[in-house]
Parts: C-alpha cells; sequence; structure tokens
C-alpha cells in the first residue's frame, strides 16, 4: 500500500510509545522544520500495523512550493482537535488499546502535500473500506480537483485511475 511514497527520497520514521516524549523523538528523527511533506501515523493493534492518520504540511503557490513556518516537525507535533499531540496521542493509544505508533514522514519536493495526502487517504479508504481511524474527513479543494486526475496518472497511481 502507499506505493506513491516510493518516489519521495528524503523519507524517515520514528516509534512512539506512550511513554515517549513526542518533541525528544521527532528532534532525533531529524524531521526537517523546512520542506512540505506527508506523514502517515500507523498504530500496532495486536501485532497489526494499520494506519491511524494521514496528514500533510504545505502547499503548491504559483507552482513553488510553500512550507508552513516549522516544516513538517511542527506540523507533527503541534495541535490536533485543539489539543497538543504529544498529549492527545497517548491518550488516544490508551482508549485503542495501541501499544506503539510509526510515524513516517516524506518530503513530497515540487509534489503539492495536499495532492499526496488526498491520494493516501483515497487509497487507504479503498483498501480498508474506512477512513483511518483519526482522520474525520477525505476533502480536497475546488482549486485542485482539477489537477487530482492528472497527477494521478502522472504518478500511475493505479488503485485510483479511471477505468473507461
Amino acid at each position: 500500500m502507499f506505493d506513491l511514497l516510493n518516489c519521495y527520497n528524503k523519507q524517515g520514521c520514528l516509534k512512539f510509545t506512550i511513554d515517549d516524549n513526542l518533541n525528544r523523538e521527532c528532534e532525533k528523527a531529524q524531521i526537517p522544520n523546512d520542506c512540505c511533506g506527508v506523514y502517515i501515523v500507523y498504530g500496532y493493534f495486536k501485532g497489526m500495523k494499520i494506519p491511524v492518520y494521514i496528514g500533510s504540511s504545505g502547499h503548491i503557490e504559483n507552482g513553488k512550493t510553500v512550507h508552513r513556518k516549522g516544516g513538517l516537525k511542527r506540523r507533527i507535533i503541534g495541535r490536533q482537535q485543539k489539543t497538543p499531540r504529544w498529549k492527545l496521542w497517548p491518550e488516544k493509544m490508551r482508549a485503542l488499546s495501541i501499544c506503539e505508533l510509526e510515524i513516517c514522514w516524506y518530503n513530497t519536493e515540487n509534489d503539492n502535500p495536499l495532492l499526496v495526502e488526498y491520494c493516501l487517504i483515497l487509497e487507504s479508504v479503498i483498501k480498508n473500506k474506512r477512513l483511518p481511524l483519526w482522520n474525520s474527513e477525505l476533502k480536497l479543494s475546488r482549486k485542485l480537483k482539477g489537477e487530482f486526475e492528472d497527477f494521478v496518472n502522472k504518478k500511475n497511481i493505479e488503485c485510483l485511475k479511471i477505468k473507461i
């Protein structure tokens, strides 16, 4: 799953448990603070690894990448549902009996991270018949809808291609 991510050379992963310090783990993993990209949070349930959250950081504006202040790193350690992730994720892990998270990040280089995120969530929905547990919606702006099909064809994402 997520073969699209194989084309991105700048990437990394870190493991996170309830007792870990998310900021410290992100520092050790050297998550960049100056690029656009996507990240996938996998949860380990009784030995099974499944995606529980897919997110992105940054966008394309006038053909150029625009990264958020703090880049991917700040997005991963930032807030979700108005709560800092260092606090929220351990709570969610306890509630769902998740023993460990694996957070994988990818610098999407010149690709729009919003399109990449959309493709990843959509692929997850197709395979698992539902959104990742911590994603609340699948959305794509009107502006990007026109670019979506071209992106899918350019990146050769078979499971998302329209078959006529």
